[in-house]
């Protein structure tokens, strides 16, 4: 019995361990606009082994506003630990890792510089030259698309999910507007974080279907969710770091950053492919990761919940077998 709780123990604390959020400094990064972040830091969290050839890592960045810690249980049923070796990234921006919360004149910074950053921690740090895959949600489903056009021979895999290569202009719309509710507010910094109230309803308006909504929510609660919501965005965002991500997601264009047009990239990305869409997304619209796919006859897979963006947790199961099959 001893035995049997020592090693329950020993396995817990491994577990813990490898599922503590852990920092690296990658120095002094500059930005693709040309600024520099000084001793700029990454937080991530591994979960796994490192095989000794160092080939089954998998990179996984957060999405937009997310941090590592909201990975965990997420990117865990997706990915076998005991197979590969699981790196949650807190991508810049994100309040964790360098961002204007964080650093003094915290510059703008792009997708790009996102990816560079990580390319870093991996390869500095992590003393990592190659990945068996990259994957994402949301945002950091544009993080894979960008990981594909930076360092194309990088990886053996990747899996953009609700992700974008290109801004829509509907997506250009909604994130302006969430920028323009926060800069609206005035420069005082009581008045900015109170407007995280309105950027949540905003968003929240697009992070799922009408047809979602009347399903799942009655109208009676409508305006005591929408203050809890606002309670939970004020305390929980700043709203300087959510203009920086902001930012960077209106400047995803893979093409513009690769210098190749969409008829080019079949001869460009090197690595295999998986998208997957959610065909009734208002947050991040789907139509330019589709061409992407059909262009470069990738696999693809479409989520047709009424779910909208949040079609990855409606359709989890579909989303688990479709990345387990492709890993």
């Amino acid at each position: 019995m001893k035995r049997l709780l020592f090693l329950f123990c020993f396995c817990a604390s491994q577990l813990m361990a490898q599922n503590s959020l852990k920092f690296a400094n990658i120095g002094s990064f500059k930005t693709q606009g040309g600024k520099t972040i000084q001793n700029c830091k990454l937080a991530y969290r591994t979960f796994g082994e490192l095989n000794a050839e160092k080939s089954n890592a998998i990179l996984f960045p957060t999405w937009f506003g997310g941090k590592s810690e909201n990975l965990v249980s997420n990117a865990g049923t997706m990915i076998d630990t005991t197979k590969f070796y699981l790196i949650l990234v807190d991508a810049l921006g994100n309040g964790v890792s360098s961002s204007p919360s964080n650093t003094p004149a915290f510059p703008d910074i792009t997708i790009r510089d996102m990816v560079n950053s990580e390319y870093a921690l991996l390869t500095q740090k992590l003393h990592i030259n190659h990945l068996y895959a990259i994957m994402g949600i949301s945002m950091g489903g544009m993080q894979t698309f960008e990981w594909l056009v930076a360092y194309p021979d990088f990886m053996e895999k990747a899996i953009p999910i609700v992700g974008t290569p290109k801004q829509s202009y509907y997506d250009i719309l909604l994130w302006k507007t969430e920028w323009n509710i926060i800069e609206q507010a005035g420069k005082n910094p009581a008045a900015r974080k109170n407007a995280m109230r309105q950027v949540a309803t905003v968003h929240n308006l697009n992070l799922a279907t009408p047809d979602f909504y009347i399903r799942t929510e009655q109208a009676e609660n409508a305006y005591a969710k929408i203050q809890k919501a606002g309670d939970d965005y004020v305390t929980n965002n700043n709203p300087e770091n959510w203009i920086c991500q902001i930012k960077a997601m209106l400047s995803q264009d893979i093409y513009k950053t690769s210098g190749k047009s969409l008829a080019e990239m079949p001869e460009y990305i090197k690595a295999k492919m998986l998208v997957i869409v959610a065909t009734r997304d208002g947050m991040v619209n789907p139509q330019s990761a589709m061409d992407f796919a059909k262009v470069v006859n990738t696999k693809y897979v479409q989520l047709t919940s009424d779910c909208g963006h949040l079609a990855t947790g409606c359709e989890s199961d579909k989303v688990k077998k479709a990345v387990s099959a492709f890993l």
